[in-house]
């Protein structure tokens, strides 16, 4: 019997083991209503969103305008495409874990239509067809199990979470490689990061123009934007009262 791949049985260990520290610690329970910004520990988050932001301005930021200034148009959608197209492996999967067959299926048939007639996922031949990205991951999955309230965690270098979304988050980092297996190159996660941040060059150009506390501004826009996925885009109307009201009554 062929052994199982070693890269395959660390991601599992790995993920076995940070479910059950995850798990240990949504049983301590938040105060206040669902799905609300909680940062307990504002003084280390804040250290690490500057430390992250020092390093996108000097390097990350500087190389994705020079990737958006050089490479075509097609290319840059592409690569966006490739990357995303792998990933809907893991959206699918968790559609079905939250017991949404459609989504699930959806994003099944999202993946081979991309993966074939799309040319491995360069293009985008799915969404026309009918077989829209349903944008499902595993911090959601755990969001209709029941876990609601989570804290807010800046990861250095790699940006906004919370306790309960950190699982999904490595998941993501790692279906690339994970699914191309011996094909992956390093290469290729760099080009993953850099046409990631030039596609988010906007959002960020945005943020910085609306002189408001940069922190705030980013940490309530991952809440609400969270809160807009978790209930597939229909979220309580309530939800968006107070957009900063809650953060600073935590803090």
């Amino acid at each position: 019997m062929k052994a199982s791949s070693p890269r395959w049985e660390k991601a599992v260990k790995t993920l076995a083991i940070a479910l059950a520290v995850l798990l240990q610690v949504a049983c301590a329970n938040l105060a206040g209503p669902d799905y609300g910004a909680y940062d307990k520990a504002p003084e280390f988050n804040r250290a690490s969103f500057e430390l992250s932001e020092n390093l996108d301005n000097n390097l990350l930021e500087p190389l994705a305008h020079g990737y958006r200034d050089l490479a075509p148009d097609p290319i840059e959608a592409g690569l966006l495409n490739f990357f995303a197209n792998l990933r809907t492996v893991d959206s699918c999967i968790n559609g079905f874990l939250q017991g949404k067959p459609k989504s699930g299926g959806t994003d099944m048939m999202r993946f081979l239509v991309n993966s074939t007639l799309g040319v491995a996922g360069l293009f985008d031949v799915a969404t026309p067809a009918g077989f829209a990205a349903q944008g499902e991951d595993f911090g959601q999955t755990l969001a209709v199990w029941g876990w609601r309230n989570s804290r807010y965690v800046y990861v250095p270098l790699v940006g906004p979470s919370t306790v309960r979304d950190l699982p999904s988050m490595a998941i993501r980092a790692f279906v690339p490689s994970l699914l191309l297996g011996n094909s992956y190159q390093l290469w290729m996660g760099g080009m993953d990061v850099v046409a990631s941040r030039a596609d988010a060059l906007a959002l960020t150009d945005a943020r910085d123009a609306a002189a408001l506390d940069p922190y705030a501004f980013t940490r309530e826009a991952y809440y609400q934007r969270r809160k807009f996925q978790i209930f597939d885009g229909d979220p309580p109307l309530d939800d968006f009262d107070g957009f900063f009201d809650e953060a600073d009554a935590v803090e």
